[in-house]
């Protein structure tokens, strides 16, 4: 059902799961996706990451995600962070602490045989806006997020954006 400039595509969900895959959410139907998420991690989850994976769940940029962040955390000066050739990328931060986090990816052409960019806005403990650019020109149908503690819970859903 449309709303807007958005078609709904897909949502998925967990509690208690360090990582969450949903599948068959890119395809040649649009260039722009929307994805949100929300949820809480559990102590000490820190950073919060996802990959970009083709249809067989591979990751399609492995070694090569360049990331710039700024966190802009509301008790301390903002902070720069700067990634090249990484195995995934962060999409949010939310400290040591036990932490509720809603996240905005935007994402650019993964279905494209060209490199998939995505813009990230994420609010927890602090804020943070970041881009990113998966150095592959594989097609990515699906998304993996994780932590390296558990998500109490995640909830996914994403959308096509029509031109």
């Amino acid at each position: 059902m449309p709303v807007g400039n958005l078609e709904f595509i897909k949502s998925a969900s967990g509690t208690a799961i360090t990582s969450l895959t949903v599948t068959d959410i890119f395809s040649s139907d649009y260039s722009v996706y929307q994805v949100y998420l929300r949820g809480n991690g559990s102590q000490n989850v820190g950073s919060l990451a996802a990959e970009f994976l083709d249809s067989g769940g591979t990751d399609i940029a492995q070694g090569a995600y360049d990331t710039a962040i700024l966190r802009l955390d509301p008790t301390t000066t903002f902070g720069e962070v700067r990634t090249t050739n990484a195995n995934s990328f962060e999409i949010a931060y939310t400290s040591a602490t036990d932490n509720d986090f809603g996240i905005l990816i935007t994402v650019f052409n993964p279905y494209e045989t060209s490199y998939t960019f995505a813009t990230i806005q994420a609010m927890s403990k602090q804020g943070t806006k970041a881009i990113v650019v998966a150095k592959s020109t594989t097609s990515a149908e699906q998304m993996k997020f994780y932590a390296n503690q558990q998500f109490t819970p995640i909830d996914v859903s994403v959308y096509g954006v029509k031109g």
